[in-house]
């Protein structure tokens, strides 16, 4: 059997945060996010201290997303849900023969990784030479499903190159981005789009939208392990 090499990520390597904490006398650090959750968890971080990054400016220690989602834990009994990427859930898309549904399964299953509320999936069609749009779910139009996108698109140009493109903050090609949801219930205040390429076969265009705060990278890395694998499985 063939072994089909899992191509490297788009998202290039970023050092872990490093936090500064202070109770307003006195100041430590710097500690990692794992550190700081676990002096939380045994009391020895206070919920009226504040933290920061380097360089960066003071806030609630409950601020930290991390420590929020520890927070959130405390009390709750354990979800017996299976996680994307396991692999009985990635073999369960796999196997899935039509492919409008295969397409919508993966991205639904990518919209719960990352809390998104809309989400569009674009894939090359050699017959046209131009990335249709395959999959469109959530509260907005689907009036795109199934045309293609400009062979101008900042988008696909971004895609091209293997750059995932993520807002906030935004520039032309993230504002390119939130105006393909602009017309989503909720109004758009995150986006990303992260593009999959499996060498010369075929290639996608992953497109995400929520009105909350900006995508978690680690979130958005998973989605693109998850689709990356699945589309391999499908292919074998």
């Amino acid at each position: 059997m063939p072994i089909h090499q899992i191509p490297s990520s788009v998202f290039l390597p970023q050092p872990p945060p490093l936090w500064y904490v202070t109770d307003g006398k006195r100041s430590v650090g710097p500690i990692v996010t794992g550190q700081l959750v676990r002096h939380v968890e045994h009391g020895q971080v206070p919920d009226y201290c504040h933290v920061r990054v380097m360089r960066g400016s003071w806030r609630a220690v409950a601020a930290v997303r991390e420590v929020a989602a520890f927070n959130s834990r405390v009390g709750l009994l354990p979800t017996a849900a299976p996680a994307l990427g396991t692999v009985e859930l990635l073999h369960e898309l796999a196997r899935i023969r039509d492919e409008d549904e295969f397409f919508h399964d993966m991205t639904q299953s990518a919209m719960l990784t990352t809390s998104a509320e809309c989400a569009m999936l674009h894939c090359f069609e050699r017959s046209v030479r131009s990335m249709i749009t395959r999959c469109v779910i959530g509260p907005m139009p689907k009036d795109r499903l199934g045309h293609p996108l400009p062979k101008s698109d900042l988008l696909v140009a971004a895609a091209r190159l293997g750059r995932p493109v993520i807002g906030p903050p935004y520039g032309p090609t993230e504002d390119a981005l939130a105006m393909r949801f602009a017309s989503s219930q909720s109004g758009v205040g995150a986006v990303a789009m992260i593009p999959i390429s499996l060498g010369s076969s075929r290639s996608f265009m992953l497109e995400l939208a929520r009105p909350g705060h900006a995508f978690r990278r680690a979130d958005l890395q998973k989605v693109e392990r998850v689709v990356q694998r699945t589309l391999r499985l499908r292919g074998n």
